[in-house]
């Protein structure tokens, strides 16, 4: 099992794609428009944001700066470009493993009981601004990194929410940085209905709420495009000495022309395009009721109501060793416990690497290869309870008719409109 959360869901379809569509020409092999993307594609990226975010306001292709990634995710260097340029303190909650590439700190905020969605969690936030302002007068809180939807608890926050985060950022004269990079992969289940979908900061007018050059958005082709290793991400920003601040240091991460042409003929292809991101969400659907049935089968306690990403939020905590002296198992146990896993040949992603407040919480990547995912499953339940798991006694109902349990992804799984087909296959 893989605790990255990559998604083969729709490789296939990517992959026949490109290699009946890429046509390379030698200026792909030059220095081409510079360092900060082709302008074919910012103006590609341009169209695609504003269509799919529903901007408020057109975001210009001067407003984007692309870059390839470098550590982690797509957008990774734009991150690290980010931070270089503008920031010492980024304040942010839960996902350490995204904060560490900044090479500023992190100063993590607890909830307790509190829905770290809802209006009220600005308090939190608040209150933890105001004590280390006060506490370090020579570093102070800079900037607040919000992943919207969120990695790993696959929720989105609401309008209202982020409403209050953008005054919140005026307020106290900081910046907000939303990670937007599982934008499109949204999906729906029988059990979701009332799930906040997923709304872009670019969506909101911003006018008279927060200065617009305070906000700034992350995305990338990794999640959504399936790419992983074509390596593309990107900053939208309407502060135009950060966006000239990070072109000049983006010669260290100059995208590929090769992958950019690759996003430039999906991104233009709007027949495509729909139906990509209309499979793909369909995809993330089943994968996603896939993984919780069984869970339920388990008796695998995990997060519900999510709408977002390739992921399950799961409550591991009945494997923690308990301490010798009697307390309650914390960071040590949790450490002890993702060792044991690694160990037996089971990588899920553990808590302790986004500043769980709870130890035993492991995110699971449903957005694999079915037979994988079950023998993964089967291995982390003989080692975590000692039983051996019958496979199709857990495989929820509805697949055992379909035959999805045995299947993996393919570009054939769904027909496209004929259409396509006939289009595509030439």
């Amino acid at each position: 099992m893989e605790s990255i959360a990559e998604n083969s869901l729709m490789q296939e379809i990517v992959v026949d794609y490109l290699n009946n569509n890429l046509r390379l020409q030698t200026k792909h092999l030059t220095y081409g428009d510079g360092t900060t993307g082709s302008y074919r594609l910012k103006d590609n990226l341009s169209k695609f944001i504003n269509n799919y975010f529903r901007s408020i306001k057109d975001v210009k292709p001067k407003e984007i700066v692309v870059s390839s990634g470098k550590e982690g995710s797509a957008k990774t260097s734009g991150q690290d470009f980010h931070a270089r340029s503008r920031y010492e303190e980024i304040k942010s909650r839960r996902y350490s493993g995204l904060l560490t590439l900044y090479r500023a700190n992190a100063v993590p905020v607890s909830f307790g009981s509190i829905d770290p969605f809802s209006v009220e969690a600005l308090h939190c936030y608040e209150q933890e601004l105001v004590n280390f302002n006060k506490e370090h007068p020579d570093a102070r809180i800079r900037a607040i990194l919000l992943a919207n939807p969120h990695n790993p608890l696959g929720r989105c926050y609401p309008r209202e929410t982020l409403v209050e985060y953008l005054k919140f950022c005026e307020k106290y004269d900081i910046h907000l940085i939303a990670d937007e990079i599982y934008a499109m992969s949204i999906f729906k289940t029988s059990s979701n209905h009332g799930a906040v979908q997923f709304h872009s900061v670019l969506s909101i007018d911003m006018d008279k709420i927060v200065n617009p050059r305070r906000v700034h958005v992350l995305y990338g082709m990794s999640k959504d495009f399936s790419s992983n290793g074509l390596r593309l991400g990107l900053v939208i920003s309407r502060n135009r000495q950060l966006v000239e601040a990070m072109s000049s240091i983006t010669i260290f991460s100059w995208p590929s022309a090769p992958a950019d042409l690759a996003w430039c003929i999906m991104l233009e292809d709007t027949a495509f395009l729909e139906y990509y991101i209309s499979e793909h969400q369909k995809r993330l659907g089943e994968g996603y009721e896939f993984l919780t049935g069984i869970l339920d089968n388990l008796g695998v306690d995990y997060a519900r109501g999510c709408n977002a990403g390739f992921f399950v939020w799961a409550d591991l905590s009945f494997a923690l060793e308990k301490p010798v002296d009697g307390s309650e198992p914390g960071l040590a146990e949790d450490m002890r416990l993702d060792q044991k896993l690694i160990q037996n040949g089971v990588h899920l992603a553990a808590g302790l690497g986004y500043q769980a407040e709870k130890p035993g919480w492991f995110r699971i990547t449903f957005s694999q290869p079915r037979p994988l995912l079950l023998k993964g499953l089967a291995k982390m339940m003989k080692l975590l309870k000692g039983v051996d798991i019958e496979i199709p006694g857990v495989i929820p109902v509805s697949y055992h008719k379909t035959g999805l349990a045995d299947s993996t992804y393919s570009s054939s799984r769904s027909s496209p409109d004929p259409l396509f087909v006939r289009k595509y296959s030439m």
